[in-house]
């Protein structure tokens, strides 16, 4: 059932309003309030789907209380009656995207038709959310091939999200809280803006950057990203999304500083530091600085909480490189060995020996150890 809510100043004109949707044959249930203040209550407190409502009034005119209705609430519909025929009215009316502006007294024939195709819009809606279960179905189930889920894609991402998208993923990677809030409420707000655009185009993007919030949140299973994924296509209202993002933005900053105050987040930077720049010259005092430590003080939390020394670590990671290149590629051993961060050969394959038992082409022709 969709809650409607009649906004006039004048008795006798809602009680008309409740006289004409009694006859409309539609199942509604109808909120009234005497001006824009009590209207804007009614809507923060309550789920309205609907909005009649007159434009002079009290403390709020129509005008200013569908303006700020639709900047919380961008898929509300709007429909205005008003006693002026004034093209001032009639041009803030639809900038606001309002269903129509009827003039009082309202023509019942001309409201009947309006209200069936809002109720006809408000259908189509939930019928295209309906339709977005198969997408649903398919992104987030393992049971369903990838294949499937290609063909099920109802979009493609434009240039600019996918832009945002690539700058949202890579300040969860990098833990930077600040800027991933900042990157995510811009794209919320540009989506906020656009009302026109399409419900499921709007809902895909959402989901994909819950998606990537989920992978920076602790704890969170496959099964709660489907039922949050299930919830954005089952809502109707794009702000009930944007706090389903915001409250799980919320937990993903909460988690990056939670990890910052840790005594091993230094650790964890460094590490990641090594992985992506093995094959450079690494010296603890480079590490070090890197995360604003002196230098022993790193090297004994790095040993206690890995239980491995730096150094150790670093060769640990090369090696590994080394293997992936040696079974993987056709490099001669003296690029590998450069590639890994070791300049002379001679010392990189007496290393590799000495960790794994045998040398670099033995490993390679042997395809493993």
């Amino acid at each position: 059932m969709y809650t409607l809510l009649i906004v006039d100043d004048e008795a006798h004109e809602r009680d008309l309003i409740r006289f004409l949707l009694k006859d409309s044959g539609h199942a509604l249930h109808v909120l009234e309030a005497p001006n824009g203040r009590d209207a804007l209550k009614l809507v923060v407190d309550s789920r309205v789907d609907i909005l009649l409502c007159d434009i002079e009034m009290p403390f709020l005119n129509g005008i200013d209380l569908a303006r700020k209705v639709r900047a919380s609430n961008p898929d509300i519909e709007i429909l205005f009656f008003s006693g002026y025929d004034d093209f001032a009215y009639v041009k803030a009316a639809l900038d606001l995207k309002a269903v129509s502006y009827i003039l009082k007294p309202v023509d019942p024939v001309e409201f009947h038709r309006l209200l069936n195709e809002i109720i006809g819009r408000l259908e189509s809606g939930k019928i295209e959310f309906a339709k977005s279960e198969q997408y649903i179905e398919a992104h987030f189930h393992d049971t369903i091939p990838q294949s499937a889920a290609a063909e099920s894609d109802p979009v493609s991402i434009d240039d600019a999200t996918s832009l945002a998208l690539q700058g949202i993923d890579a300040a969860i990677r990098l833990r930077q809280p600040d800027t991933l809030s900042r990157q995510i409420h811009t794209l919320l707000n540009h989506y906020a803006h656009l009302p026109s655009l399409s419900h499921i185009y709007i809902r895909y993007v959402c989901t994909t950057l819950l998606r990537m919030l989920l992978s920076a949140v602790p704890g969170q299973s496959g099964e709660a990203l489907q039922d949050a994924a299930s919830e954005i296509y089952s809502f109707r209202h794009f702000s009930d999304i944007i706090n389903l993002i915001e409250h799980y933005l919320s937990l993903a900053v909460d988690a990056f500083q939670q990890e910052q105050n840790a005594p091993n987040y230094a650790v964890f930077q460094v590490e990641k530091y090594i992985r992506a720049h093995y094959n450079e010259e690494l010296t603890l005092n480079t590490l070090a600085d890197l995360v604003y430590l002196n230098p022993n003080y790193l090297s004994g939390i790095f040993a206690q909480t890995t239980g491995c020394t730096l150094n150790r670590y670093i060769k640990q990671i090369r090696m590994e490189k080394a293997q992936e290149l040696l079974l993987n590629t056709n490099m001669k051993i003296t690029d590998i060995s450069q590639a890994v961060g070791y300049p002379n050969p001679s010392y990189f394959c007496k290393s590799f020996q000495k960790l794994y038992g045998t040398t670099p082409e033995r490993f390679r022709q042997r395809g493993d150890l």
